[in-house]
């Protein structure tokens, strides 16, 4: 279900109450749980997981094993679709930059998210992961629904992912429209480009 206009406000929530609407984040320097693998850092986001109760394993031994086969199941998937299926096993602290971002993108969509705000996606990532990612975002807005926030100063990644684009200057916004406009506009040449 897309972010509408007139959606609830979010600002005095708790961070835990703000991922029960759906909405999560990415950092601009990811986090990673280094000695885990790749696999159980996607695991650990699911919420309400029966084996996390002291007393499910005892009580309903064969519903926390069903959930966990289903969740294993979802996270070998998400990682497949962003392409870290093979190294579901590897530590994730030994994923390069580039693939610790795409860990967190999967982190994100293990969450099903309806709003995922992105932080400086492109930073320390090249070229050919970049792309990986960008195909993510597009695949995932397109066949999963999820809307995704961007803030980024590369504007070539802007133009290539958003419509519309909100340009900020010094904390204002000096323009917003389509990307075409937005590259057009006298005002965001000045800020940016210097004239």
């Amino acid at each position: 279900m897309p972010i509408r206009a007139g959606s609830p406000r979010i600002d005095h929530l708790a961070a835990h109450d703000v991922f029960k609407h759906g909405i999560v984040r990415t950092f601009q320097i990811p986090h990673e749980l280094k000695r885990m693998s790749v696999l159980e850092n996607v695991l650990l986001v699911p919420e309400d997981q029966l084996g996390e109760r002291w007393w499910a394993s005892m009580v309903v031994p064969w519903a926390v094993r069903r959930q966990e086969k289903r969740l294993v199941e979802q996270a070998r998937e998400v990682l497949a679709f962003v392409g870290l299926g093979p190294q579901e096993h590897e530590p994730a602290g030994n994923l390069s930059g580039g693939q610790k971002k795409l860990l967190e993108f999967a982190r994100t969509l293990m969450a099903e998210p309806r709003l995922v705000l992105l932080d400086e996606l492109g930073a320390g990532v090249n070229p050919t992961l970049m792309n990986t990612l960008v195909v993510n975002i597009e695949r995932a807005r397109r066949e999963r629904g999820v809307t995704f926030f961007l803030i980024e100063h590369d504007m070539d990644l802007v133009m290539r992912l958003c419509d519309p684009v909100i340009v900020l200057s010094d904390g204002s916004k000096i323009a917003e429209g389509t990307p075409d406009q937005v590259r057009a506009d006298d005002r965001v040449l000045r800020a940016y480009l210097g004239g």
